[in-house]
């Protein structure tokens, strides 16, 4: 068997935990897998891991096997990049993740753009509303809403969404008008699972931002139905000032508490830390920041 396959998939298994979650990273066999670790053991005459029915443990030899095949691997992967970096050809299956409320609203044209620019790169585009835990699960790029937490990967700034909230002249008419954020308890809110995960929504009260528990008749994780719920009367809507522009200038929808306003999220797009990056990941993260910079449905 390849040796440098084996310690790829060694290093998964550790870095997973276990044999299965490993295999269904790499998407191989679980006895593929195992048979990849026994092959480098063999090899070595030496046992790496401890295995129980339930747990995979690293032994002292197998930690700095690990180690010291984190950098040959990437060491491979710098070389090979290398050479690809000598064709003009952007090519590779490249794995990006983002938030629905992104994705619907720009992460897909994004990409739809960057295939046909490049038609020899595959996708496998997951709009999701957990944060991905994009080491583990293999991730190129990831496209989010809020800030990083975590400092070994790179992140870049593209853009600020900018949000609002606003209900139709009739609703208004029938609930009355909010004039201050804590006259909300008394109305019916649509809320985005994004933007506000925990029902919670800061204003700007008194010269300070102030956080505010809504409790919301719907929650929903995409742009578009929370817009089409407010345009139905079902509730004061926080809506994506992109997707509401023409409904407030027709006067289908009426802007609330303009002023106490403080509920905006910044895009990133974020990706490994490493010294040379995939050219199919460059040209994507490059692709992302032009197109979020060109882009008339953000603020920047």
């Amino acid at each position: 068997m390849d040796t440098l396959k084996s310690m790829r998939v060694f290093a998964a298994v550790v870095e997973h935990g276990s044999f299965t979650a490993a295999s269904k990273s790499l998407g191989i066999s679980t006895m593929l897998t195992s048979k990849h670790v026994k092959n480098l053991e063999e090899k070595i005459q030496a046992r790496l891991l401890n295995r129980t029915t339930r747990k995979v443990s690293v032994t002292e030899l197998g930690q700095a096997f690990y180690d010291r095949s984190l950098l040959i691997i990437e060491q491979s992967d710098e070389l090979l990049d290398l050479v690809s970096e000598q064709t003009d050809t952007i090519k590779g299956h490249l794995r990006v993740t983002a938030p629905r409320v992104l994705g619907e609203e720009i992460v897909v044209d994004c990409a739809n753009d960057f295939m046909k620019r490049h038609p020899e790169v595959t996708l496998d585009l997951r709009l999701e509303e957990r944060t991905v835990d994009i080491i583990q699960e293999g991730i190129d790029v990831a496209i989010r809403l809020g800030a990083l937490n975590d400092s070994s990967l790179i992140a870049r700034h593209l853009a600020k969404y900018k949000y609002l909230l606003c209900a139709t002249p009739d609703y208004l008419k029938e609930r009355g008008t909010p004039t201050h954020p804590n006259q909300l308890i008394d109305h019916d809110c649509i809320l985005g699972s994004t933007i506000s995960p925990t029902n919670q929504l800061d204003f700007i009260i008194d010269g300070k931002k102030t956080a505010l528990t809504i409790k919301p008749r719907a929650r929903v994780n995409a742009a578009q139905p929370i817009r089409k719920m407010t345009l139905e009367g079902h509730g004061i809507g926080m809506c994506l000032i992109s997707t509401v522009k023409e409904d407030l200038a027709t006067g289908h929808l009426v802007r609330l508490l303009e002023g106490f306003e403080a509920y905006d999220r910044s895009a990133y797009v974020i990706y490994p830390h490493r010294r040379h990056l995939a050219p199919r990941v460059k040209a994507f993260v490059d692709h992302v920041a032009l197109y979020f910079k060109r882009s008339d449905k953000v603020e920047h």
